[in-house]
Parts: structure tokens; sequence; C-alpha cells
């Protein structure tokens, strides 16, 4: 039994998210994760971290994933690049009613999504031998995966001609407060949570902004989806720790 499943056994479930909370805090300003093993290993992760809740959305991930269903109109053709275990693709079928398509790099995650009945297929969608497969799609989800390979741009400008609408995009945002906190005392940010090799490219909102319009996108909307309350919205290049960015092509 872990630490947290122990204390709810003792403890109202509120008052162990909260210690939980605290903890992660801690970590965040003055710690760092333990590293699952030597190289980044994706299908690890998804063994390790999320064995007992594959399919399931996190707080973070449900709110990023309600900015999403907000920006995309109904009964439109998705294709979710970097899929993972198919929660979001799931969640706006639900909601939207979306054609929804996947791919992603982690064969657990697509076996997994696969056996929910998702269209997932297993690739890398930064090869060129995949890119020449697909087809148009109205819109183009790359949440959390752009800061994970060494050439976003070059994904984005392979991606550009199989979409129709708008790319939507999520990172972290690195001019964070609490990241801001962590430099001063010593630490890069951590953004990574099985191996600190995860991230490669790293944004603050204003870098985001003039990385967008430099490769020709104009960004219709940056939605904030965690951070401080209400200074996210009114600041969000100093309290917003993740944010939403919807992408339309052919602008700059």
């Amino acid at each position: 039994m872990g630490l947290k499943s122990l204390l709810k056994t003792y403890l109202p479930s509120r008052c162990v998210d909260w210690l939980v909370q605290i903890r992660q805090r801690g970590i965040s300003l003055f710690g760092y994760h333990r590293p699952g093993s030597l190289i980044v290993d994706y299908d690890g992760y998804w063994a390790r971290k999320r064995a007992s809740s594959m399919g399931s959305l996190s707080a973070f991930q449900l709110d990023r994933v309600r900015a999403i269903v907000e920006a995309m109109p109904p009964r439109v053709s998705v294709l979710d690049a970097g899929c993972g275990d198919g929660a979001i693709l799931q969640y706006l079928i639900e909601h939207k009613a979306v054609d929804a398509h996947g791919v992603d790099i982690s064969e657990r995650a697509v076996a997994h999504c696969r056996a929910q009945g998702l269209d997932v297929w297993l690739a890398d969608v930064t090869q060129p031998e995949v890119l020449n497969t697909l087809t148009e799609y109205d819109y183009i989800i790359l949440s959390e995966v752009i800061e994970h390979v060494p050439a976003p741009e070059g994904l984005l400008d392979s991606l550009r001609g199989h979409v129709r609408q708008a790319f939507i995009v999520s990172v972290p945002n690195t001019g964070y407060i609490w990241h801001r906190l962590r430099l001063l005392l010593g630490r890069f940010p951590l953004q990574w949570l099985a191996h600190p090799g995860e991230h490669l490219r790293f944004w603050t909102h204003i870098d985001f902004l003039w990385w967008a319009d430099w490769l020709g996108y104009r960004v219709r909307a940056a939605v904030p989806y965690q951070g401080v309350p209400l200074l996210k919205h009114l600041w969000p290049n100093l309290f917003a720790s993740g944010i939403i960015y919807i992408l339309e092509p052919g602008a700059g």
C-alpha cells in the first residue's frame, strides 16, 4: 500500500490531497523527482506512472481538456498527435462528438487506446514516412508534445498541410512565478516527471507568441488552464503554469 492510500485510511481525503499538494510544491521549489531509468522510456512511464489510472484524467489534465473543448466546435475531425492513453480523445468524443484519431509512440498506450475502441496507431509523428500517411483534419492537437521533440518547428511545418482550421498546442510556461523562484534558488525549473531529459525545448508565454508569429501562425487564442486563480488570466506570463494556444496557419 502506498503512503497516500495509507493516509486515506486515517485522514479525510481532502486533507490527504492537501498534504500531497504541499509535498509536490516543496519538491517543485526545492527538490527533484526520482528518475525511473537512465533513458527516456515512455512505455516505462505508462507502466510505472499510469498503470492503475490509464484512460483517466488528472485534475490538471481535466482543466486542459476542458479548455480544448471550449476552443473546438462539435463534430469536427481531430488528430491527437502524441495522444498517450487516449483520455483526451475519449473526452472529445463524449462532449463534442468529434471524428477522433490519434497517434503515439508508446506500444502500451496505443494498445490501451485500441482496447477502448479508439482509432489510434503506433508511430513516431516526427518521421517523414508517417507524415506521408496522414490525411487532412480540421484540428490537430499537440498537447504537451512539442517540448519533447528537438525540432518542433519542423514538426509543425510538416503537419501544416494536414490541418484545415487550426493547431491546438499546449506547453508549460517556463516564465511561471514558481519556476522563477526555483531559478532564484539555483535550480532549473522542474518540468519533468520520470526523466530529466523529457523536455528538450522551453518557452515563456511571451517567447511562444513571438515563436508562433515567426513561424507564420496567427494566435487565435491563448488560454491559461493552470496557475494562480484569476491572476493567470490577467498576467499569464507570470501566473500561468500551462497555456493552450490556438494556432491558425497561413498568417504571419
